[in-house]
């Protein structure tokens, strides 16, 4: 056998360096926490104690709901180099992607037919309101102090923080842009001030201020959230159409016919794929959900990572903070939906609720 192949062999056989028993994640009171991480906390620990301490996770594929999401973003932070901008990202994904070239392509060409009807759109809808940008896409690390006297990190971005209205009418709002496939306006304005990542952004603006500080920036008092809501094309429903395929008469239909025929189908009824909500936020609001859940979580987040990371626990799968969650489960707050048990929880009222007298009914 020639030297240089045995060489190279003997190269490949040779032992790996060994992983670092450092742990990837230093705690939410050092490194932080997202609300994306704790989303994963709350759906499954010994899954999120993978990814965050073990740096496991599956491998990186294309999605098109979080990459059209980002090509939006991308869009929105300049409307004038727009079109170059949404290219180049198009490009970069089909190198980071190349067996779904084909997939990016289509969703490049949806973003660059529907971003300037949405453009026209509001300027035509808002061009009376005073409005005016204070920032987009800034990312915000801010210290939370929790009950026990511990201190955390909140961390994330913001999507885009306005000022409504002039004078002693003028009003802050964090604006949260959301791409979906399907939307439903009552369920959404229901659910705002209680949803994870809207009152976790908001919380963190809120705390960007000294304690003794009035809650305002700019000089105008940060009133609630404009949740900006883009649902996506093509995703079912009203205006999801399909290229024509060739017939005895007419030819295959080009893509490029195909996406100037979505753009008509979307000009022609632009209400149906954009939608803006005002929702005020009130103390009241922060306060609950400081109580009822972003308090609790992460106590429990911090004894977590004490127990089970810090202290390097062997039997922490028999710890009573660490579980693995099954599959089976039904979770309706997961799947977007709600109940008239969500109403309750907003309002104290028992309308559409049933008083039950005994459990284990399904024993019987």
């Amino acid at each position: 056998m020639p030297v240089k192949s045995l060489k190279s062999k003997l190269k490949k056989l040779k032992p790996k360096k060994p992983r670092s028993k450092e742990p990837l994640w230093k705690g939410p009171e050092v490194d932080g926490i997202t609300q994306s991480m704790l989303s994963r906390f709350i759906i499954c620990r010994e899954r999120f104690r993978l990814r965050v301490v073990e740096g496991l996770a599956p491998p990186d594929t294309f999605n098109y709901r979080i990459e059209y999401g980002q090509m939006w973003h991308l869009c929105g932070e300049s409307p004038t180099d727009w079109k170059l901008l949404l290219r180049d990202y198009a490009r970069n994904l089909c190198k980071k992607y190349p067996l779904q070239q084909e997939q990016i392509s289509h969703w490049y060409q949806v973003c660059k037919v529907q971003f300037p009807v949405y453009v026209d759109y509001w300027k035509k809808h808002e061009s009376k309101q005073q409005r005016r940008s204070l920032f987009q896409e800034e990312v915000f690390d801010v210290w939370y102090k929790l009950p026990s006297g511990r201190v955390v990190r909140l961390r994330g971005k913001w999507d885009e923080l306005l000022i409504l209205g002039a004078k002693r009418n003028a009003g802050i709002y964090l604006q949260e842009n959301k791409s979906k496939g399907n939307i439903n306006e009552v369920q959404i304005r229901r659910q705002m001030q209680f949803d994870l990542q809207t009152m976790f952004y908001f919380t963190a603006l809120l705390k960007m201020h000294q304690p003794n500080d009035p809650p305002s920036v700019f000089g105008a008092p940060i009133r609630g959230v404009i949740y900006n809501c883009i649902r996506r094309p093509l995703s079912g429903g009203k205006g999801s159409i399909r290229r024509h395929k060739a017939t005895s008469k007419n030819p295959e239909e080009t893509v490029e016919a195909f996406y100037n025929r979505l753009e008509g189908i979307i000009r022609e009824d632009p209400d149906s794929y954009f939608f803006r909500w005002k929702v005020e936020i009130t103390q009241e609001d922060v306060d609950r959900f400081a109580q009822e859940f972003l308090n609790p979580i992460l106590e429990s987040l911090c004894d977590w990572y004490e127990i089970v990371v810090k202290k390097s626990c062997v039997a922490f799968m028999t710890s009573a903070v660490h579980y693995r969650t099954p599959f089976g489960i039904y979770n309706i707050l997961a799947e977007g939906g709600s109940t008239d048990v969500d109403e309750y929880l907003a309002t104290r009222n028992e309308v559409g609720l049933v008083r039950g007298s005994k459990l284990f009914r399904e024993l019987e």
